[in-house]
């Protein structure tokens, strides 16, 4: 089992996007590849952040409209060592930590994961393994 961590002061804008989006996507619409987007797969039933493996391993907000920064691209945080812009090694980082295939998978966290960085976390864990995806309980 990976783990992913997160600076939570990066993860704050993505979660408090989430929340307070006017309503949630329910297409995988971050994707840079053409039309038409791969649809998600399960109801989004809360305010969500999407995992993401292509260009690095990053959370971003689900809500929409995005959160976009520039060029029609949205905000991210990167998990630790998985940025391409910093790691010099984040290829080979995120190939370590979730695989070679780019997949994108919505997880309905953002209440949890704001409650956790109002509590004090400085980072966010979530364990990635076969085919489970689980968000570290601060103890």
């Amino acid at each position: 089992m990976s783990k992913l961590i997160f600076n939570a002061a990066d993860l704050l804008r993505v979660v408090d996007h989430s929340l307070a989006a006017p309503k949630q996507s329910e297409r995988l619409d971050h994707c840079e590849q053409s039309p038409p987007y791969r649809a998600i797969t399960k109801p989004v039933e809360a305010p969500s952040v999407l995992l993401v493996h292509d260009q690095g391993v990053y959370l971003m907000s689900n809500g929409w409209p995005r959160d976009i920064v520039k060029d029609q691209t949205s905000f991210v945080a990167y998990a630790q060592g998985c940025n391409p812009d910093h790691d010099r090694d984040w290829y080979d980082t995120a190939r370590d930590l979730v695989g070679g295939d780019d997949f994108g998978e919505c997880l309905p966290w953002a209440a949890e994961i704001k409650a956790q960085i109002d509590a004090g976390a400085q980072e966010i864990v979530i364990e990635i393994g076969g085919e489970s995806i689980a968000l570290v309980e601060r103890s």
